[in-house]
């Protein structure tokens, strides 16, 4: 009987750190797409627009997809490697 207590408990604390883990993931990923996305168009950076739905971020070795702004430094910051294509 206490076996089985200690199995069902190691159980539950599997669960609990599973969907925890899956929750910080999420909302890790979801901060960064609330950042303005830009591009480097060969002359200046310009801004992306919306992931999905103005471009995707397309597989490339050495490619940089999408830069953001960091404020503190004033230099924009590599955010997604790839190539951009865009959609509209």
């Amino acid at each position: 009987m206490r076996l089985k207590k200690v199995r069902c408990s190691f159980l539950v604390l599997a669960v609990i750190l599973g969907a925890g883990s899956a929750l910080a993931t999420t909302v890790k990923t979801n901060t960064l797409r609330e950042v303005t996305q830009y591009y480097w168009n060969g002359s200046g950076y310009a801004v992306a627009g919306v992931e999905g739905y103005d471009y995707v971020c397309e597989w490339s070795q050495f490619g940089t997809c999408t830069y953001v702004f960091d404020s503190a430094t004033g230099t924009y910051k590599r955010s997604k490697y790839g190539k951009i294509s865009f959609l509209r």
